[in-house]
């Protein structure tokens, strides 16, 4: 099932002082709410969210397998 949200918010993930193993990407927490008012957040690839255009206040279909297109 789709379901379109707004993009409220998105954090990059904190690592602290700890690096990343080589070729684990860049994370961000997206929290996403529903015309219902209803939010989620999931961790998406900050490269992925560039790639497609996907900002604060986009609109985007959350698919079910769990990925973003932007409305």
């Amino acid at each position: 099932m789709e379901t379109t949200c707004r993009v409220l918010r998105i954090d990059e993930q904190l690592y602290g002082c700890e690096e990343l193993p080589a070729g684990q990407p860049v994370l961000c927490d997206v929290t996403l709410a529903d015309p219902a008012g209803a939010r989620r957040t999931l961790p998406y690839p900050d490269k992925e969210l560039t790639r497609l255009g996907i900002d604060e206040g986009s609109m985007v279909v959350l698919t079910a397998d769990g990925t973003l297109k932007k409305a």
